[in-house]
């Protein structure tokens, strides 16, 4: 029913988002309480210029594909395999990489047949972002530009609820690194679990629709229990 690193939250406002990243904030915005697949989302790439500021479609479209479809089969890359997948490897090779801005992911517990959500988020950081991988995919009727996110085997922090996380990027360090760096043994040690602290808290199965996307889906719900 979910998938990892399915759904995710992107509240901070546009000056916080813009001095984290060091990049204009010059798009349409507002706050995103459930973030999910097909929708359009901001996304920083690099350029010659230097960092810039899109909005792309989640749910990677490879320049070569035949048609839009296979988009919603792309929503996440595995970094295990990110080096070598037709479907990822030019963009990851001629960076084509991208910091995806958040400030926390949901994901399911599952026991038997119940599912219970959790959100996840970097105690002290308003924003961090995810790594990404984008494309462009030409037809007729225009282009369109869309990103994958690549996950990563789950750290302690996050085991209990899944086996597999988002990458997560913290600092400024790392966000050139990924977005730069030509090296891929440097790209390798960058795709590893997040060793800093998780919170982890339950919240409203409100959350399970797309459809919703208000601010109590983000509050924890105190009758679960972890």
């Amino acid at each position: 029913m979910f998938v990892i690193c399915g759904r995710f939250t992107l509240t901070a406002d546009p000056e916080t988002i813009s001095k984290t990243f060091r990049v204009p904030f010059d798009i349409p915005y507002s706050p995103r309480y459930n973030i999910a697949p097909g929708q359009a989302v901001p996304v920083i790439v690099e350029e010659e210029s230097g960092r810039l500021l899109k909005a792309m479609r989640w749910g990677l479209i490879p320049h070569w594909a035949k048609d839009a479809s296979i988009g919603s089969k792309l929503i996440n890359a595995r970094a295990e395999t990110v080096m070598t997948k037709p479907s990822f490897r030019d963009s990851l090779r001629y960076r084509r990489r991208c910091l995806v801005p958040a400030d926390g992911f949901y994901e399911w517990k599952r026991e038997g047949k119940k599912s219970t959500p959790y959100r996840i988020v970097l105690p002290g950081k308003e924003v961090f972002a995810f790594a990404g991988l984008w494309d462009r995919w030409d037809s007729p009727e225009g282009s369109v530009f869309s990103f994958t996110i690549i996950t990563t085997e789950a750290s302690e922090s996050m085991k209990e609820i899944h086996n597999r996380m988002p990458v997560i990027l913290s600092d400024e360090e790392e966000y050139v690194e990924w977005l730069e760096t030509g090296d891929f043994r440097t790209l390798r040690k960058i795709l590893h679990p997040y060793e800093g602290r998780l919170h982890v808290y339950p919240v409203s199965k409100l959350v399970n629709s797309p459809k919703n996307d208000i601010p109590e889906l983000i509050l924890e719900e105190r009758s679960a229990e972890p």
